[in-house]
């Protein structure tokens, strides 16, 4: 119990600011000492079932228990109904996660991922409108840009804001861009976007976020602050889709399925292996930063040929 206990209470530090005392933090929550809180987190003092659920609910960190003889993984459910998808409440957690990511003083997301990662989109107001349509599987209805709320916008918009300033590294597979440009292809081909100008917006906008990627990989940074760094690769093929998030003295895990539902974890060694793995995929990856501008160009060019004949297609020049 002391080791498991020891842990949790550096995942609680790790979780608080830092001019925020952990002892005279858990000495408020628990109504105790601050004498009794620094027994508490050296272990020299056992925690209660009560005071264990108290803890983890003010500070939103799980207290991880697994027995030597049973491996396995405690996950949290990120998820949107299929049935009656609400997407504000699923910014909104998206949100909350992503601000305590980036109110941490060391962190980075390292990200696998067969389609454009979704902070990039959200910069772009109808691309975004379009992707939460698609992924809402409203497969019966037309897709309606100014049936989007503003409050969804400004959420998705302030995600982009702050994943710009989160340092990261993103491995591409071949096929990442072309998913949402064939999206795209079949929503207008079955008459779900009836607006021609408003598909080829769309797909302009698929443009943007290439042209952002290439000005992030150019300059190894996603701002002008040379802090919020940024690492681009190419890998063949992937396996899985997962974003996976460093700290100083430890790691979270989102495991994407289903579209955009993600599993989220703190179990160490599970993150400890998803790092292992990623770092595996880098090594035989192509770098598209900095200096690999002939594999980046080269990237870019088919992609970007893959808008303009999409283009194309929806102005009947096809």
């Amino acid at each position: 119990m002391t080791e498991q206990q020891v842990k949790f209470f550096q995942a609680i530090s790790s979780s608080l600011p830092a001019y925020q005392n952990l002892a005279q933090s858990v000495a408020e929550v628990l109504a105790i000492s601050t004498n009794e809180a620094y027994k508490k987190v050296k272990g020299s003092s056992t925690l209660n079932m009560s005071q264990i659920i108290k803890l983890s609910d003010a500070f939103g960190v799980l207290f991880l228990y697994q027995p030597n003889q049973l491996p396995s993984v405690t996950f949290n459910y990120l998820y949107v109904n299929r049935e009656t998808p609400n997407m504000l409440g699923y910014l909104q957690d998206l949100l909350e996660n992503l601000r305590y990511i980036q109110q941490r003083k060391d962190k980075h997301i390292m990200i696998t991922s067969d389609d454009i990662p979704i902070f990039h989109f959200f910069k772009y107001p109808e691309l975004t409108g379009f992707k939460l349509f698609f992924w809402a599987d409203n497969s019966a209805l037309k897709f309606d840009y100014t049936a989007i709320s503003e409050e969804i916008i400004a959420i998705a918009q302030e995600l982009h804001s702050i994943y710009l300033e989160i340092p990261s590294t993103e491995i591409w597979a071949n096929d990442t861009v072309y998913g949402t440009i064939d999206q795209v292809r079949y929503a207008f081909e079955a008459g779900l976007i009836s607006d021609n100008a408003l598909a080829e917006k769309i797909v302009e906008q698929i443009r943007y976020c290439l042209t952002d990627m290439n000005m992030y990989a150019i300059s190894a940074k996603k701002t002008i602050d040379p802090n919020h760094s940024f690492n681009w690769y190419n890998c063949e093929v992937l396996g899985s889709l997962a974003y996976l998030i460093e700290f100083k003295d430890s790691m979270r895990c989102y495991n994407r399925f289903n579209t955009f539902n993600y599993l989220k974890t703190d179990d160490q060694f599970y993150c400890a292996q998803t790092k292992d793995w990623m770092q595996g995929l880098i090594k035989k990856s192509v770098s598209f930063s900095g200096q690999g501008e002939k594999h980046r160009n080269k990237f870019l060019y088919t992609a970007f040929a893959a808008c303009d004949g999409l283009i194309s297609e929806i102005k009947g020049e096809g």
